[in-house]
C-alpha cells in the first residue's frame, strides 16, 4: 500500500516519495488473545525482514468491551500508525459493526461470525471499496481438533500469515518457542497452524466465483520486498526498553504501585528480577513507593519508581521533601487523559505544567520527557546523572503511547553510558576532612554543596523536612531562609545552562538528520510522542511537489525544565509560519515557551481525545494549517 497524501491521487504529474507499508488490525473484546495474534505476528515480519510499529486500543476493562491491535509494516523505517488498514481481523460482531470503514479500499475483512448479515450500508460500502469479507467456521475447526477456544488465536494468526504470503515454518517456529515446555498444547497450536493455511489455500483455488455458493477469492496482500537489515533489530515496548535503560543506569531498587500506563514497566522490571538481583518492592500505595526511593537515593543506591496522574500527586509532598534535602531522586510520570481517573488506558500529554509545578514550595528540578524507544532507553541514565550532578529530583515523561506501542528498535549501544554522581564524597582522606556545615553550604555558587552518604566515615550533619542551616539544623532566622533559598534555586541556573537546547530535525536527501544550525519556512515545535508520527508526516509532505513550501522542520523538545528558548526563538523569528503540535487542551509547551520569553505560537495542532496522531490524520491537519494547495 502506498501511503500519500490525498492530494496526489488526481495527479499523476505529482513527484512523491512514497512509503510502502501494510496495515493489519485485529478487534475483538478484551481476554479474547487479541494481543496474543499481535505479537506473534509482530515477531515473524521482524525476523522476515520487516519494521513494525504495533499500537493498542483497550478500555479500562479486565474482559470485555472492544479493543484492537495494530500492526503497521514496512520495509523502510516506520514511526507511526495509520487510521485505516488492509486487513482487518474480527474476533467478534462488534468489530463487523464497529470496524468495517477502518478499511481501505481493496482490504479484507476476516471474521468468525458465521451467518452475519451486513446491513444495506456496509453492504454498499463493501460493494464500493471492493472489500472482500471472509468467514472462517472457527468454532467447526476447533471442534474437530478438539482444541479449546482460545487456540483459535493461533489458527486465525495463521490464516493471516498465509495471506500475508509468508511461510509457514517461521510460524510454527515462533509458536515453537513459546509452548516448548507444553508438548501436548504445542502439539496442538502446530494443527491449528496447518489448518489456518489450509483454509486459506482452499479459499484461494476459487480464481472466480461463479455461484453465489462460492467462496470469495482472497486478494493478494503483496508486501514489499524484504529487507534483512530489520531481523536483528529488538521488538520492544517503550516500557521494556525504559526498564533496560534504567539497568543500563545502575538502578538496583525499583519501587512502584500499579497504575495504568506505568504498570507494565513494573511488570517488566519483576519478571527479570532474579536476572538482574534488584529490588522490587510493590508497595501499598504511591506515597510509600516515593518514599522508599527516598530514602534508596539517600544511602546512595540508584532507586526508581513510576506511577500516573493520580499516583504522581501523591507522591508530591515527597517530592518537596526531596527538595529541601537535595537529594537526588528520580520519577518516571506516565500519562494518561485525565481530570481524576479520565481515561486510564489511553494516551495523552497533559501533565507537562503539572511535572514542572506540583508540590509546595520553590525548589529546582529537572523535566525531560521520551519520546520513543531510543528515548525511553538512553535517557535513563542521563535522569539519573542529571539527579545526581544537581542534588535535585529528575521527573521523566512517558505517556501510553510510547508505554505499549511494539517498537522494530536497533540494538541499544551498552557501552556509551557514563555514570556521573556529581559532588558525592567517597575518597576516605576527602571524608575525614569534611565538616557538617559542607552540606548545605549556603556559599557554594553553583548551588551544588557536598554530598556524603549516612555511615560514612565523616562529620554528621541533619537531614529533614524543616528549613535548616549549613549542617541541616532547624533555623527559621529571614537571614538562614533567604540563604538557603537561594542556595537551592542557584541549581536552576546552573542545570539550565548545561542542559542542550531542542534539536531541529530536517529533510536531507530523504533522509532526516539533526542540523541545528539550519532555518526552515516551516516550523513546527513538539515534544514527547508526537515526534514520531510529526516526522512521518513531515516526509509525506516535504515531497509531494505540490506543495508551495517544501523547507520543512520540526523542533524537538527533549528538555523541557528549566526551559531553553535561543534556538525556538530564532528559527521562529526567520520561519514564514510556526505550528505548536501537541496532545493537549492547552498547549502546554507553548504555554511554558510564553511564559520563558514572551514567544506566541498562535497557529496550534491540538489533540485531547486519548488517542495518539495518526500519521494520515496529522498530515491533513497540517496541510489545512498550511492552506495547501497553492501549485498549479
Amino acid at each position: 500500500m502506498i501511503i500519500y497524501s490525498q492530494l496526489a491521487i488526481h495527479n499523476s504529474q505529482i513527484a512523491i516519495h512514497p512509503m510502502t507499508r501494510i496495515s493489519l488490525k485485529i478487534v475483538g473484546a478484551s481476554g479474547q488473545g487479541i494481543n496474543s495474534i499481535g505479537e506473534i505476528v509482530a515477531k515473524g515480519l521482524k525476523r522476515a525482514g520487516y519494521c513494525v510499529f504495533g499500537y493498542r486500543e483497550y478500555p479500562s476493562l479486565i474482559k470485555g468491551g472492544h479493543a484492537s491491535y495494530q500492526l503497521d509494516c514496512s520495509n523502510e523505517r516506520i514511526r507511526s500508525t495509520e487510521t485505516q488498514v488492509n486487513v482487518l481481523l474480527a474476533l467478534n460482531h462488534h468489530g463487523l459493526e464497529h470496524n468495517l470503514r477502518d478499511l481501505k479500499p481493496g482490504g479484507i475483512i476476516v471474521h468468525d461470525t458465521l451467518g452475519w448479515k451486513f446491513p444495506p450500508a456496509d453492504k454498499e460500502f463493501l460493494h464500493t471499496h471492493q472489500i472482500t469479507a471472509i468467514s472462517i467456521p472457527l468454532e467447526d475447526i476447533l471442534k474437530r481438533l478438539q482444541a479449546k477456544p482460545i487456540l483459535g488465536n493461533v489458527l486465525l494468526a495463521a490464516f493471516l500469515w498465509a495471506a500475508l504470503g509468508q511461510d509457514k515454518e517461521v510460524l510454527k517456529a515462533l509458536v515453537g518457542e513459546r509452548f516448548a515446555k507444553k508438548k501436548n498444547l504445542l502439539e496442538l497450536n502446530m494443527k491449528c497452524i496447518e489448518e489456518g493455511f489450509s483454509f486459506h489455500r482452499e479459499m484461494g483455488q476459487v480464481e472466480k466465483p461463479k455461484t453465489k455458493n462460492q467462496k470469495p477469492v482472497i486478494p493478494r496482500l503483496s508486501l514489499p520486498p524484504p529487507d534483512p537489515v530489520w531481523k536483528d533489530h529488538l521488538l520492544v515496548t517503550g516500557s521494556q526498553a525504559m526498564g533496560l535503560g534504567a539497568m543500563h543506569a545502575g538502578v538496583r531498587l525499583y519501587a512502584g504501585y500499579p497504575m495504568t500506563p506505568s504498570s507494565p514497566l513494573l511488570s517488566f522490571i519483576a519478571d527479570l528480577q532474579n536476572e538482574t538481583g534488584m529490588v522490587l518492592k510493590q508497595a501499598e500505595d504511591e506515597i510509600t513507593a516515593a518514599q522508599i526511593v527516598t530514602g534508596a537515593m539517600f544511602m546512595g543506591a540508584r532507586a526508581l519508581t513510576a506511577t500516573s496522574g493520580g499516583g504522581f500527586d501523591l507522591m508530591s509532598e515527597t517530592l518537596s521533601l526531596n527538595g529541601i534535602l537535595e537529594n537526588p531522586t528520580v520519577f518516571v510520570l506516565a500519562q494518561r487523559p485525565g481530570p481524576a481517573t479520565g481515561l486510564p488506558t489511553w494516551t495523552a500529554q497533559g501533565d507537562l505544567l503539572m511535572a514542572i509545578h506540583t508540590a509546595h514550595g520553590e525548589f529546582a528540578r529537572c523535566v525531560l520527557a521520551v519520546s520513543d524507544s531510543q528515548d525511553a532507553f538512553d535517557l535513563m541514565p542521563v535522569a539519573f546523572n542529571l539527579a545526581e550532578q544537581y542534588q535535585i529530583s529528575v521527573i521523566v515523561l512517558t505517556d501510553k503511547q510510547i508505554a505499549e506501542v511494539l517498537y522494530t528498535q536497533t540494538p541499544y549501544d551498552q557501552t556509551k553510558a557514563t555514570l556521573e554522581r556529581g559532588k558525592l564524597v567517597t575518597d576516605t582522606k576527602r571524608l575525614a576532612a569534611l565538616k557538617s556545615v559542607d552540606r548545605y553550604d549556603p556559599a557554594a555558587q553553583d548551588g551544588i554543596s557536598l554530598r556524603w552518604l549516612p555511615g560514612s566515615n565523616a562529620a554528621t550533619y541533619c537531614g529533614q523536612g524543616d528549613e535548616h542551616n549549613a549542617d541541616g539544623t532547624v533555623d527559621e532566622t529571614a537571614k538562614n531562609a533567604k540563604e538557603q533559598m537561594e542556595k537551592r534555586m542557584r541549581k536552576l541556573e546552573t542545570l539550565k545552562s548545561a542542559l542542550p537546547e531542542p534539536e531541529l530535525w530536517r529533510m536531507d536527501n530523504g533522509q532526516w538528520k539533526i542540523d541545528n544550525d539550519g532555518s526552515v519556512d516551516v516550523l513546527l515545535v513538539g515534544w514527547g510522542s508526537t515526534k514520531d508520527t510529526v516526522l512521518d508526516a513531515l516526509q509525506e509532505l516535504h515531497h509531494n511537489s505540490q506543495f508551495a513550501i517544501r523547507n520543512l522542520g520540526y523542533l524537538h523538545y527533549t528538555y523541557l525544565w528549566p526551559l531553553k528558548t535561543d534556538r525556538l526563538e530564532a528559527l521562529a523569528k526567520k520561519a514564514k509560519k510556526s505550528i505548536l503540535v501537541e496532545q493537549n487542551y492547552q498547549g502546554q509547551l507553548g504555554v511554558l515557551i510564553r511564559q520563558e520569553c514572551g514567544l506566541e505560537i498562535n497557529e496550534k495542532i491540538l489533540k485531547y481525545d486519548g488517542r495518539p496522531f495518526f500519521v494520515d490524520e496529522l498530515v491533513e491537519l497540517i496541510r489545512a494549517k498550511l492552506q495547501f494547495p497553492t501549485i498549479d
